[in-house]
């Protein structure tokens, strides 16, 4: 499973769903309902739906190819058009914002077709793309509670909570839980590492990762999930040596081809990581996967330190991304240039264009929409604080402070703490910015915010611990691009100028 794009993206969850027995139109004109199912059952009366939608989760789920699993929920509405939990779960996996708000309206169209169970995990996944987090949290605590053995409903929710919230604690509980009563379920394996990783216990993955390649042996995912938990650790040539394996087993097999980019362009082979790149873009047909793609492949460019190179791809995606539809996309690619432009002035024009795409009128689920908009005013007052420019700063802070009184969204949450801790930073008030940055501790540009709060407030040793974790950052997003160099850079500084001052010392 990639992790690419999971601090504003939907990842790759699974399904929970009974197998139970066809309904046909003999038995009810109403749907069929499994009773005391160990799992959520799903009704339908097309078998032909039931098996494409079976089928699309075993490829999501157990195989994880998102592109044909995709395809294959979609026959499913094809087959059964008032199924309402496909239509559900289409919309839940799309990148296309046009689909996703279509499929979700034919959900809640259809929901009078589906069961009460059926409507439960219907609320959850509409919940959660369109900001109603609390209904939806109470939804998903209702079927935890009724099906406490089902393990795919544990582990939906386990990545909702990891990669969707970066709620790391609690998604490693119910991963934990599941694998307790099923230490070979192979997905909570994969999940559970990807939680641990994520939360900066890389090293806690590994043995994890063993034991799903021994449970899938024959699958390309295993190899793959394991080549970016190694990439994650610093271990690139172990990366590279697991993508590999995975395309040998598929040689489609678009996230490891994407992976490749990603270890090369962190090694430093920004000219191999664009051929990488360029590879897995022809190989999806999922549009937004690849404007996705592209957008890593721009940022190779600033990594060469050719900006104006850089910046002409990140435009021309941007442009592209408008007229195809995908706002989120083009919000990134100006706040991406924003985050490498060493001009205050001219970063604070990209993310004007990059809050302008924000507000205009474009297909865009709210929880989308929201979570991008709250990492622009982020790096605003990021930007702000870098140039000393406090009322900047403070303008920013006070549209994120409105979202986050109304909002449960975690990610919303750590944008407000992190910008709150830069303005108190600029302030001079460095307890208070630390406590506010340690909200965010897994943003790259929080930490390195945090690193300078430490410093100013005179504890050295804690500010070398905080660049430490910094520095051993090492995953595809932008603001790692940024941040993570300079810790490395800073760190080696520090220990250069330690041993000369014990050389020294020693010769005095």
């Amino acid at each position: 499973m990639k992790t690419q794009f999971w601090l504003r993206s939907v990842a790759i969850l699974m399904l929970v769903a009974g197998t139970p027995g066809p309904a046909t139109r003999a038995q009810s004109p109403k749907l069929k309902s499994v009773a005391k199912s160990q799992t959520v059952p799903i009704s339908t009366r097309s078998q032909r739906a039931r098996d494409e939608f079976e089928l699309g989760m075993k490829q999501r789920e157990d195989l994880l190819y998102t592109d044909e699993g995709l395809d294959s929920i979609r026959a499913a509405v094809k087959a059964d058009p008032h199924f309402a939990l496909a239509h559900a779960f289409v919309a839940f996996f799309t990148t296309d914002p046009a689909e996703e708000k279509r499929e979700r309206a034919l959900s809640i169209h259809e929901i009078g077709n589906a069961t009460h169970d059926e409507r439960l995990l219907i609320r959850w996944m509409n919940g959660t793309k369109n900001g109603q987090i609390v209904p939806a949290i109470s939804a998903m605590n209702d079927l935890l509670s009724k099906y406490p053995g089902d393990k795919r409903l544990a582990n939906l929710d386990s990545e909702w909570l990891c990669s969707g919230q970066q709620n790391f604690d609690r998604g490693v509980q119910v991963l934990e839980r599941v694998l307790k009563t099923d230490p070979n379920y192979f997905p909570a394996l994969n999940n559970l590492a990807y939680c641990y990783a994520l939360d900066g216990k890389v090293s806690m993955a590994p043995p994890l990762m063993e034991r799903y390649v021994v449970a899938l042996p024959g699958q390309p995912n295993p190899q793959d999930s394991y080549a970016e938990i190694l990439r994650m650790a610093g271990d690139f040539q172990g990366a590279l040596d697991h993508y590999r394996a995975s395309l040998k087993i598929d040689s489609h097999f678009t996230s490891s081809q994407v992976g490749l980019g990603s270890t090369y362009a962190l090694m430093g082979e920004e000219e191999h990581a664009r051929e990488e790149y360029a590879r897995a873009v022809d190989m999806t047909s999922d549009l937004g996967t690849k404007f996705n793609y592209r957008l890593l492949a721009a940022m190779t460019y600033f990594r060469q330190n050719q900006p104006e190179q850089a910046r002409k791809e990140y435009l021309a995606i941007a442009n592209e991304a408008c007229k195809a539809g995908f706002p989120l996309q083009e919000a990134e690619a100006h706040r991406s240039m924003a985050l490498f432009n060493p001009d205050p002035a001219s970063a604070l024009r990209d993310l004007n264009a990059a809050e302008a795409v924000l507000s205009e009128k474009h297909v865009l689920s709210a929880a989308d929409h929201d979570t991008e908009l709250a990492s622009i005013l982020q790096t605003r007052a990021f930007v702000a604080v870098h140039a000393s420019n406090l009322d900047v700063a403070q303008k920013a802070l006070e549209p994120l402070k409105s979202m986050a009184q109304t909002s449960r969204n975690n990610l919303v949450q750590q944008s407000y703490h992190s910008a709150s801790g830069a303005v108190l930073l600029a302030e001079g008030k460095f307890a208070d910015a630390i406590s506010e940055l340690q909200f965010d501790p897994r943003n790259p540009l929080s930490l390195e915010l945090l690193a300078d709060a430490q410093k100013d407030a005179g504890d050295a040793a804690t500010q070398q611990k905080t660049l430490a974790v910094l520095a051993a950052i090492n995953d595809e997003r932008v603001e790692t691009a940024v941040a993570a160099p300079l810790a490395r850079a800073a760190l080696k500084a520090t220990n250069k100028t330690t041993a000369q001052s014990l050389h020294i010392a020693g010769r005095l």
